[in-house]
């Protein structure tokens, strides 16, 4: 319901995500963010990208990888990301990166991996969900 009527009508409020997995999918990289918690990379997506553009580049930005990431997304949420927003699309996409990889977070935002089973801290916790369940889907696929 919220797709046809709010964001067919303005669909500027969107973002991208990328969840990032060992090739075993035990674990996922995260950020920390000073409010929402721990979250796969991303944001908003800039004007003239696409969402997957958006996603590859703030993957980019606050963690320093450079990953091929997957065409489609794994998972997407109508949501807002503070109470006085309006909800926003969001995409997440994912790929698959070895955990020995150097990371270059952004100052302010440190990165991490995490087990996908255990009970992180996030501001949308559907999302602990979503992701284990996917990694869950690949690792029996």
């Amino acid at each position: 319901m919220w797709f046809q009527s709010n964001w067919r009508a303005d669909p500027r409020p969107l973002a991208a995500d990328v969840w990032v997995f060992p090739p075993d999918f035990q674990r996922i990289l995260v950020v920390e963010h000073r409010w929402r918690g721990l979250v796969p990379p991303g944001g908003r997506v800039e004007p003239g990208e696409t969402p997957r553009e958006g996603a590859v580049r703030e993957l980019a930005e606050e963690t320093g990888l450079e990953l091929v990431v997957a065409d489609r997304p794994a998972f997407a949420a109508a949501r807002s990301y503070r109470s006085d927003w309006s909800a926003t699309l969001n995409l997440s996409y994912w790929a698959i990166a070895d955990p020995a990889m150097k990371l270059l977070p952004e100052v302010g935002q440190p990165a991490r991996w995490i087990d996908v089973g255990s009970d992180w801290r996030t501001f949308h916790k559907q999302d602990a969900t979503a992701v284990a369940r996917f990694a869950e889907q690949q690792r029996n696929s």
